[in-house]
């Protein structure tokens, strides 16, 4: 199904509770979002809590998503957003016990330029303004085309194209402030390659049950969804306030 299919994915399971629609959203960006949880932790076992909070979030949201949401990148975003306060809740949890914080490692990464982006990849893609963030998901985590791209943001295949290309180039220059120098197409060819990895089976089996409300969701996950809703809520808020302000600025 294309990608402009995502938002009749939403309103099904919003509105007649299907099952379908929901697997069918989870098959498409399961492995996006279980890939940037590994990477923001570091840990496998954590990315399959994260991956399923997330999934929760998006079931409670999905009626109030707009049209025109681009739902993959709401889904890196509320991913990072949710690994954050995951591991804000392990470490509190961690304390509370007294008990060392065990982390697992990721598998050796495929070349240098992997090694060198993944520590910084994350924290820069949250420093790019949303359009920007929704562009590179779109066009090197998912493998879209430019065409494509163009399609989801509603631009021109020209537009789209410049768009991902500022984009890079200003993910580049924060890369470069972090003391990392690379060219534009190493970072593009880079990221295309191994920024979303394929998620382990049992995940995809947990996350399945959330759609019809069976997952079992352990503490530590349902504390990530509440924080993760609220800040949402909130940033909404203030976007809300932000707009009401330039409205009033102009008539003025």
């Amino acid at each position: 199904m294309a990608e402009s299919d995502d938002h009749e994915l939403l309103v099904r399971y919003a509105h007649d509770g299907s099952e379908i629609a929901f697997g069918e959203l989870v098959r498409r960006y399961i492995n996006l979002v279980y890939s940037t949880a590994r990477r923001l932790t570091n840990n496998p076992h954590h990315a399959q809590d994260i991956t399923q909070a997330v999934f929760i979030i998006l079931a409670r949201k999905a009626g109030s998503l707009r049209q025109g949401t681009i739902v993959s990148g709401w889904l890196y975003h509320t991913t990072r957003l949710t690994a954050r306060n995951f591991v804000r809740g392990e470490i509190r949890r961690e304390r509370r016990e007294h008990e060392a914080y065990m982390q697992s490692t990721l598998n050796e990464p495929p070349g240098p330029e992997w090694d060198q982006i993944t520590p910084l990849l994350d924290e820069a893609m949250g420093h790019l303004a949303r359009l920007d963030r929704d562009a590179i998901v779109l066009r090197f985590f998912q493998n879209k085309t430019s065409a494509e791209v163009g399609k989801a943001l509603n631009l021109s295949e020209a537009a789209a194209h410049k768009r991902v290309a500022r984009a890079v180039e200003k993910l580049r220059t924060l890369f470069i402030k972090r003391g990392l120098t690379l060219s534009s197409a190493a970072i593009v060819g880079t990221i295309g390659a191994n920024s979303v990895q394929a998620a382990p089976a049992t995940v995809a089996s947990a996350v399945a049950g959330v759609g019809i409300g069976e997952a079992a969701v352990a503490g530590s996950v349902q504390w990530a969804v509440n924080e993760t809703l609220r800040q949402l809520f909130w940033w909404k808020m203030k976007a809300a306030m932000l707009g009401v302000l330039v409205l009033s600025a102009a008539g003025g």
